[in-house]
């Protein structure tokens, strides 16, 4: 499950993109100042960032950077603002990509689709980890790992965020579809399962894939290299 944060201010250009995007089956945090965008609380991690520039309380060339900092993440700017200045100081801010209002929604949907598709895996796991969202599985040391989907969800989400450590509450609901109760170890027990599945794929390679337990924080990808 993909988790879009549309920043935007434009009540019904938001409300629009929000309904669209939930029928294509994403989930959606939808922010309409840059205050609510500081004000929330964080429940699930994003896949996706768009932004509008011009904000009522500040603008997104001034956000990205915190965006960034927050979030292991794309940011696009969706914004009216055409000129070629404009596209250029975005995309140099760090921007994925640069929409002009207005857009198609199956446009958006496109690019959105392309740009979660060709979602770069940070430099530590690139070299040797990479996920296939087509074919909903990942491949280390050029093997394929044979994921179900539970296990995907949760290789592809800490690969994403790497290498942040991920709460067990944001993977818990990531890869369960609720919220955290403090009681539920579905995810530990998936998690156990799928380190004891990586142990036995990888156990005589010059290297393994693991999860490594955070103590008071969460979980996170690690690679053994020996």
């Amino acid at each position: 499950m993909h988790h879009i944060f549309v920043i935007e201010d434009d009540l019904k250009l938001a409300k629009l993109i929000h309904k669209f995007l939930l029928k294509q089956g994403y989930t959606v945090d939808l922010f309409n100042t840059v205050q609510t965008y500081y004000d929330h609380e964080c429940t699930f991690l994003p896949t996706l960032i768009i932004c509008d520039v011009m904000l009522p309380d500040g603008n997104g060339f001034a956000l990205i950077e915190q965006l960034k900092n927050n979030h292991n993440c794309p940011v696009i700017f969706l914004t009216a603002l055409d000129s070629v200045q404009s596209q250029i100081k975005g995309l140099e801010l760090g921007a994925y990509d640069y929409l002009v209002k207005p857009i198609k929604p199956e446009l958006l949907l496109a690019k959105i689709k392309n740009i979660i598709n060709q979602r770069i895996i940070p430099d530590e796991l690139q070299q040797d980890l990479s996920v296939d969202t087509n074919k909903r599985d990942a491949k280390f040391l050029n093997t394929w790992l044979g994921l179900n989907e539970s296990e995907f969800e949760i290789i592809s989400f800490l690969a994403n965020n790497a290498p942040q450590t991920v709460s067990r509450e944001l993977l818990f609901k990531q890869v369960i579809g609720r919220e955290y109760d403090g009681l539920d170890r579905a995810i530990d027990l998936k998690i156990s399962r799928l380190r004891k599945k990586l142990k036995e794929l990888f156990s005589d390679k010059e290297a393994s894939l693991d999860i490594k337990s955070v103590r008071g924080k969460g979980y996170s990808l690690d690679i053994t290299k020996s």
